[in-house]
């Protein structure tokens, strides 16, 4: 029997959405319309360009390569240290990855979604809750309600909904 080996693989519109973000200080993102946000990249208290485009490029690497969490936390905190920047807290890091890369695999899988071949043939969604102790009640409450892919429902629901 051949041995199967997984190896991750590039999630395209992921990718192309995240590439497509502009990096901007904390303050210039504030000053920004709603709409036009999702298309930005910025982290809370880093006002520098040049590091804020360096963990950037640190996260295109994890929708690029497939590199873990860890990999991207030592290799950041790495980097910063270099710069002269004390390293991002567990805390911290978690939280910035998990926005940034949550965040672009469902725009991805929104663009997958509402694809018109693939509407035609699952023209309903169903609302999945991560089910741990962190779920709050209004989204277990969710869990696994199904609506028309064109639902106002998915205006406001569908992910992300609520970070951490």
């Amino acid at each position: 029997m051949s041995e199967i080996k997984l190896e991750p693989l590039p999630f395209k519109e992921a990718i192309d959405f995240f590439k497509g973000k502009v990096t901007l200080t904390p303050k210039e993102f504030s000053e920004l319309e709603e709409e036009c946000k999702a298309k930005a990249f910025t982290i809370s208290g880093i006002a520098k360009l040049d590091i804020l485009n360096d963990v950037m490029r640190e996260l295109q690497k994890v929708l690029d390569e497939g590199i873990t969490f860890k990999e991207w936390r030592d290799n950041t905190n790495k980097m910063l240290e270099q710069k002269g920047w004390k390293g991002l807290s567990p805390y911290r890091a978690d939280n910035i990855f998990r926005t940034n890369i949550q965040t672009a695999y469902n725009v991805g899988a929104y663009k997958r979604m509402t694809n018109p071949d693939v509407i035609d043939r699952r023209p309903y969604w169903m609302y999945d809750a991560v089910n741990d102790n962190r779920t709050r009640p209004t989204h277990m409450a969710l869990n696994r309600k199904v609506f028309p892919a064109g639902h106002s429902f998915w205006d406001t629901w569908y992910p992300p909904n609520g970070y951490r």
